[in-house]
C-alpha cells in the first residue's frame, strides 16, 4: 500500500483514545459516593487571617490525599476556562513583570502569617494571572492572584480578583471579595474520609447565595472538586485529545461567531419536541468545526456537500447560511425544515446506499445510524471526502450490531475502529477529532486524502457484498402510521364486540 501524504499526528491520537472502562468503573463507583452539603440556609462562618469567611458547601472524600487535592487546584490555576466557561483562556504573568509586581489589593487579604491566623502558615504557591473571556469585544479581562497556603492538617487554595471596588468585577466571576477551595483532613485517626470546601468573603452577608444562578455557581464548583479528586487519586489520564486537527483558537473564534449569529433565534423559535439547548448548540459547534477544517483544506474555495440522515437539517441550514453550496437528505421531513426558507435544500427519500453517487466534494453523516459504514464507501466511488460522527452501531446490512470488545475499551471504541477500518479498505488515511460537542458520541473521523489506490473493481465489490444484506429502515412516520393503525383496529374490534 502506497503513502502519499503520512498523517503523524492522526496515528498519535490513535493510541490514546481509547477508554481504560476498568478504572472509569472504580471511578464511577466513588462518584455514586458524593454527597454534598450546602450552607444557604443555615450560615456557617470560619475566621482566616483576621477575616470572616462564609463555607457556601462541603463534601466527605475518602482515600484522597492532599497531593489530589493540589494537582486538581494546580490544573485550575493554569486554565481557568475549566471552571468558568465564559473564559476563552488563563494568561499566566512572569513574576517579574511589571503587572506581576503590581499589589492590587490594598487590604492586604493576600497575605497570611503566623500572628494573623494563629498557626504556621506555609504558603505553597502564588501566581497572578490574567483571564480572558471569550467575547473579548464586550466583557473586561480579570486580573486575578491565586494564592495556595497550608495551615495545619488543612489547604486553601484562594482565588482573589485584583480589582479597585467590588463594581469592577466582570459579570462572568463570582460576585465575592474572593473565594478558595479547601481541603482538611481527617481529626480522628482511622477516619479514611476528609472534607473539601467551598468558601467566600462576602461582599455584605449572603450575598454570595442570594439568588439560584449563584447557588448554582458554587453547586457546579463543588462537584466539580469532588470529580476531579477522585479522578487524579485512580490517576485517571485523559482518554482522548482535542484540537487535533483545528486548534482551539480558530475553533473557539467561529464557534462563537456563528453562535452570535444563530444560536439566540433557533433556541427561542424551536419547533421540534427535542431540547433547542442541547441541539442547536451542538449543531453550531458541529458546523463551525467542519467549516474550520474546509478553510483550511480548501484555502479560497468552498466545497460543496451533502448532508446524509440530516435529521433536522439544522447543519446543513448553517452551512447554507454561511455560504456553501449542499443539500440534506432524510427519510422523512422534520417539522423545522419549513422554518429555513427555500435557500435550504432538504430532500424527504428513502436512500439505497449501494446505489447512491453524491456529485459534491464532501459527504457528511452526523450519526446517520445505519448510513455511516457506507459513507467511505460512497465517498471513494464518488471521488469525494467525507466526515462522519458515529453514534448507534451499524453494519453493512443496516441491523444494528455488537462489535467485540477489548477489556479496557468501549463499545464506541470498537465501533468507530471498525469504521476506520472501512476507510483504510476504500484508501483513505483516516484522521480523526474528538469533537467540543455536548454528546458522549462526539468522534469525527475525516477522510479528506487518499493514500492508497483502490480500484473500482475492490469498491464494487465491497458494495455488492452490503447490498445482498441491507434492509431500509422504515421510516418513523411509517412506523407511527401503523402503530396508528393498529390502535384504530383494536378500537373497531371493541366496539363491534360491545355492540353484539
Amino acid at each position: 500500500m502506497s503513502v502519499a501524504d503520512p498523517l503523524p499526528v492522526a496515528q498519535q491520537v490513535l493510541g490514546v483514545e481509547a477508554t481504560d472502562t476498568q478504572t472509569e468503573a472504580l471511578r464511577v463507583a466513588e462518584f455514586a459516593k458524593y454527597k454534598p452539603t450546602y450552607h444557604w440556609d443555615s450560615t456557617q462562618e470560619i475566621e482566616l487571617a483576621g477575616s470572616t469567611w462564609r463555607v457556601l458547601a462541603s463534601a466527605e472524600i475518602e482515600d484522597a490525599e492532599d497531593t489530589h487535592f493540589l494537582d486538581v487546584v494546580g490544573m485550575w490555576t493554569l486554565s481557568a476556562e475549566t471552571i468558568i466557561p465564559p473564559v476563552d483562556h488563563t494568561q499566566i504573568l512572569d513574576p517579574s513583570s511589571t503587572e506581576a509586581q503590581h499589589p492590587g489589593n490594598t487590604d492586604d487579604s493576600c497575605n497570611w502569617n503566623h500572628s494573623s491566623v494563629g498557626e504556621t502558615v506555609v504558603e505553597i504557591s502564588r501566581v497572578r494571572r490574567v483571564l480572558v473571556p471569550k467575547r473579548k469585544g464586550k466583557d473586561p479581562l480579570l486580573t486575578e492572584d491565586v494564592v495556595v497556603n497550608r495551615l495545619g492538617s488543612r489547604i486553601y487554595a484562594r482565588f482573589i480578583p485584583v480589582v479597585a471596588n467590588s463594581a469592577d468585577i466582570p459579570f462572568y466571576y463570582p460576585q465575592v471579595r474572593e473565594y478558595a477551595f479547601g481541603y482538611v483532613e481527617p481529626e480522628e485517626k482511622g477516619h479514611a474520609a476528609s472534607t473539601l470546601l467551598i468558601l467566600a468573603r462576602e461582599l455584605s452577608p449572603g450575598s454570595a447565595v442570594a439568588t439560584k444562578k449563584q447557588q448554582m455557581i458554587w453547586k457546579d464548583l463543588i462537584k466539580r472538586l469532588y470529580k476531579w479528586t477522585v479522578t487524579e487519586r485512580f490517576g485517571y489520564q485523559k482518554r482522548v485529545e482535542h484540537d487535533v486537527m483545528v486548534d482551539y483558537e480558530t475553533y473557539t473564534a467561529k464557534y462563537q461567531d456563528l453562535k452570535a449569529k444563530y444560536a439566540a433565534f433557533w433556541v427561542d423559535n424551536w419547533p421540534e419536541q427535542t431540547d433547542p439547548r442541547k441541539f442547536v448548540h451542538e449543531d453550531i459547534a458541529i458546523a463551525s468545526w467542519i467549516i474550520c477544517m474546509w478553510q483550511q483544506d480548501s484555502n479560497s474555495l468552498r466545497p460543496s456537500f451533502v448532508d446524509l440522515g440530516c435529521g433536522n437539517g439544522l447543519l446543513v441550514h448553517l452551512l447554507t447560511a454561511e455560504g456553501y453550496v449542499g443539500y440534506g437528505i432524510d427519510q422523512c421531513s422534520r417539522k423545522v425544515w419549513t422554518h429555513y426558507g427555500q435557500s435550504v435544500d432538504l430532500r424527504a427519500q428513502t436512500l439505497e446506499p449501494y446505489e447512491y453517487v453524491a456529485d459534491v466534494d464532501w459527504i457528511i453523516g452526523n450519526h446517520a445510524d445505519e448510513l455511516v459504514p457506507w459513507i467511505p464507501v460512497i465517498a471513494a466511488r464518488s471521488k469525494a471526502k467525507f466526515v462522519v460522527i458515529p453514534c448507534c452501531p451499524h453494519d453493512f446490512s443496516g441491523r444494528k450490531m455488537a462489535f467485540p470488545v477489548v477489556a479496557g475499551q468501549s463499545k464506541y471504541h470498537a465501533y468507530s475502529t471498525y469504521i476506520c477500518e472501512l476507510a483504510e479498505r476504500c484508501g483513505f488515511g483516516v484522521e480523526k477529532e474528538y469533537l467540543r460537542i455536548p454528546s458522549t458520541k462526539n468522534l469525527a473521523i475525516v477522510g479528506r486524502r487518499r493514500v492508497a489506490e483502490v480500484s473500482q473493481t475492490d469498491i464494487d465489490t465491497m458494495i455488492q457484498a452490503g447490498k445482498q444484506d441491507f434492509v431500509p429502515r422504515v421510516p418513523d412516520s411509517v412506523k407511527n402510521e401503523v402503530r396508528l393503525a393498529k390502535v384504530q383496529a383494536r378500537k373497531q374490534q371493541d366496539n363491534d364486540k360491545s355492540s353484539l
